[in-house]
């Protein structure tokens, strides 16, 4: 384990006690939500290995490389062959990385409906703040967090990024419930000796969409076709 693990694992361990202490001192149910947040937080570590899935990928690799399931660490690990394997131990870090998140998350909820005085409000005025303070930056999420994908530099990060763009502005393929692009792999396109960029597309709330494959020109600049496809279907058997 890196220098930078270990500190990141630390802070998170911090971050979680002084929440646990700020929630006992709160309210005397504190224990209560200590255990709530708890359960929360396992079931968002299993949300996110719905959620965030990498499929093996050839880019960057000699041969096949893994592919993988969860964020931020991943808790299955996805062989040649679609081979599922579960690794227990970033699912409990990811838990851990979970628990910090809505521990302080929820903490600055209470604090501001008390702040707000949440008791004396209206039910109209309660869910306009339920919607601005909880789903609005929930919803939002796909537009500031980086999402999980193979890491990529020199020639082939130049391929993605002016597929991307073109996925944008040339095809305009992008619509109201596209809010991120996930890199999923890049492979010589069937037809026309350039390659072929499959990326995954999540909407709000960062829950997958779809797919999309934009085939570049040989020169790798210009997009010369692309689609949209449900994610049940496979960049790859498209013509």
């Amino acid at each position: 384990m890196s220098i930078s693990l270990i500190l990141f694992a630390l802070l998170q361990i911090l971050v979680i006690i002084l929440f646990i202490v700020w929630w006992l001192r709160w309210t005397p149910r504190g224990l209560e939500w200590i255990a709530i947040l708890l359960f929360a937080a396992l079931g968002l570590s299993y949300l996110s290995s719905n959620l965030f899935r990498v499929p093996p990928y050839q880019v960057g690799c000699e041969g096949l490389c893994p592919g993988w399931r969860g964020y931020p660490f991943p808790t299955y690990h996805i062989e040649t062959g679609d081979i599922v394997v579960f690794d227990p131990a970033s699912f409990v870090r990811n838990t851990f990385f979970y628990y910090s998140i809505v521990l302080s998350f929820s903490a600055v909820i209470a604090w501001l409906g008390r702040r707000l005085h949440w008791t004396s409000r209206s039910w109209t005025q309660r869910l306009l703040l339920i919607i601005i303070v909880v789903l609005l930056p929930l919803a939002t999420l796909p537009m500031w967090l980086p999402p999980p994908q193979p890491e990529v530099s020199g020639p082939e990060q130049r391929l993605v990024i002016n597929a991307a763009r073109d996925w944008r502005w040339q095809l305009h393929l992008r619509d109201f419930m596209d809010r991120r692009l996930a890199l999923e792999d890049v492979r010589p396109a069937p037809d026309n000796g350039g390659q072929r960029v499959c990326f995954r597309i999540y909407t709000w709330f960062y829950l997958p969409h779809q797919r999309t494959y934009i085939d570049l020109d040989a020169a790798g600049v210009r997009a010369v076709d692309g689609a949209e496809i449900p994610l049940s279907e496979s960049c790859w058997t498209q013509p």
